[in-house]
């Protein structure tokens, strides 16, 4: 069994300067301290330019993943999760697991148990599993979309908007869109900076005769690409192309870490990562 009373958690995502999106943060690091009862958790950016300008602009001073570990290591921890809070396993994951290597294998910062728990999607295990939770959280948004055995129709569809990325797991929103288009109906998936755009999903919804879109991001906060990529009022955000389509735009701006659901999944990815620290 894992000591907790030398246990430490550092939640790592990218950051934002959008005070809805800290509060987001704030209630995971909460929901662990509920989960993770004697652990200390610890909130740590991966991006230094956000977390520059969130002290500069806010006064609020986050640390890096590297001045978490020394928090920890002071607090005497000797075993620490550092748990991914990235969707996909891209470039930002890469960095933090290289980084959780090194450390590892010398034993930086006094903190002999040392392991790195996985981002949202990382199989295609994980992406049944995020596309079957989906109408729950669908539903709470205020749309209840029909499942692929209906055959009835519907007038409203939704699009979820991720973050893409250059590296080669965005393949995995690919997947997941796959997915979704097998299990659910009029459920879209279509990304800011991946493979696939909102260019590539305007002909389906087209296809679909639905009336009303409503854009969910898939992201974990609702954050500055929530703000202006997704719901701006200028004319290249997606509420605003869609519009201009011929749609009602809904739009429901909470991110992933609103929901519980996708809070328990990155708690278990953790959980994971401490047993694996128990094994003899």
């Amino acid at each position: 069994m894992v000591d907790i009373s030398k246990g430490g958690i550092v939640l790592a995502p990218y950051g934002s300067l959008y005070s809805p999106a800290l509060a987001t943060y704030e209630r995971i690091v909460q929901v662990y301290e509920k989960e993770f009862p004697g652990f200390a958790i610890r909130l740590a950016f991966t991006s230094t330019l956000m977390r520059k300008r969130l002290a500069e602009k806010k006064g609020i001073n986050v640390p890096g993943f590297l001045g978490a570990l020394q928090e920890l290591q002071d607090l005497g921890c000797n075993r620490v999760a550092v748990q991914s809070l990235q969707i996909v396993p891209g470039g930002e994951f890469h960095q933090i697991a290289e980084l959780v290597y090194s450390l590892r294998s010398g034993h930086t910062y006094g903190i002999p148990g040392l392991e790195l728990g996985l981002p949202l999607l990382s199989s295609i295990s994980d992406c049944r599993t995020v596309s079957s939770m989906l109408p729950a959280l669908i539903s709470r948004a205020g749309i209840d979309i029909p499942s692929k055995k209906d055959g009835q129709g519907s007038r409203e569809a939704v699009l979820l908007a991720g973050h893409g990325t250059g590296h080669p797991a965005d393949a995995l929103y690919c997947l997941l869109a796959g997915i979704l288009k097998n299990q659910h109906r009029n459920v879209y998936l279509a990304s800011i900076e991946g493979a696939l755009g909102l260019d590539d999903i305007l002909p389906l919804l087209k296809e679909s005769g639905a009336e009303r879109v409503l854009i969910m991001p898939f992201m974990l906060v609702a954050g500055g690409h929530a703000e202006k990529d997704l719901f701006g009022a200028n004319e290249e955000s997606w509420k605003s192309i869609l519009e201009r389509e011929g749609y009602a735009v809904l739009s429901y701006n909470q991110g992933l870490g609103d929901s519980l659901e996708i809070v328990s999944l990155f708690m278990g990815r953790t959980k994971s990562a401490l047993e694996k620290m128990a094994e003899p």
